[in-house]
């Protein structure tokens, strides 16, 4: 009984061991970027506020994934269209042992918003029929949203901006995560000033 039990701790302790060598190879930072550009005319985006935000996740056995925001940040697109932000690489947490046994929180990759007064957002434009299958990402087939592939926008109407403006989710975020965003609360204020709700 005692070299079951030897056998089954050393088994238990080697997957936290190996768990955490993953853990921290995956707590790497990494700079995400891309380009935004008008999808009618090629041109790039100047001004476009760009948000990446982190959630941390782990399992409860038997129960469900618990998910919390870790960190949000965000950058301007400069005259070329182009942006970055660094922030934590992020990992596929269905590896992580320990977040599957909900012992620790694994660090998931970034998701973004892209925003820009008078076009398309990313991700919500979809949700608006002037937008579907309208926005674009260029690039190679593993560039994606943070990964140097390019976003085309394309340009609404000022209906169609009232649309947008109407599905623009609150980002149910945190007072301190919140303040972490004055370029997009200032681009969101200035369409709402341009395009009263109805």
């Amino acid at each position: 009984m005692n070299s079951v039990l030897k056998c089954i701790l050393i088994g238990f302790l080697i997957i936290i061991f190996m768990s955490l060598m993953i853990s921290f190879s995956y707590a790497k930072t990494k700079t995400f970027y891309g380009k935004v550009t008008d999808a009618d005319t090629g041109e790039p985006i100047e001004g476009a506020v760009v948000v990446a935000y982190w959630h941390d996740e782990k399992w409860i056995p038997f129960g469900e994934w618990i998910t919390k925001l870790k960190d949000v940040k965000e950058a301007l697109t400069d005259k070329n269209g182009e942006w970055s932000i660094r922030g934590p690489a992020g990992e596929d947490c269905l590896y992580n042992a320990l977040a599957l046994m909900g012992i620790a929180y694994c660090t998931r990759a970034p998701e973004f918003i892209i925003f820009k007064p008078g076009y398309c957002s990313w991700p919500q434009g979809f949700s608006i029929d002037a937008c579907r299958n309208r926005i674009k990402i260029t690039g190679d087939k593993d560039e994606g949203i943070g990964e140097g592939g390019t976003l085309e926008l394309p340009k609404l109407t000022n209906r169609e901006r009232m649309t947008m403006i109407r599905n623009i989710p609150s980002l149910g975020m945190a007072s301190e995560f919140e303040e972490n965003l004055p370029l997009f609360k200032k681009l969101v204020e200035q369409e709402e000033k341009e395009i009263p709700r109805r």
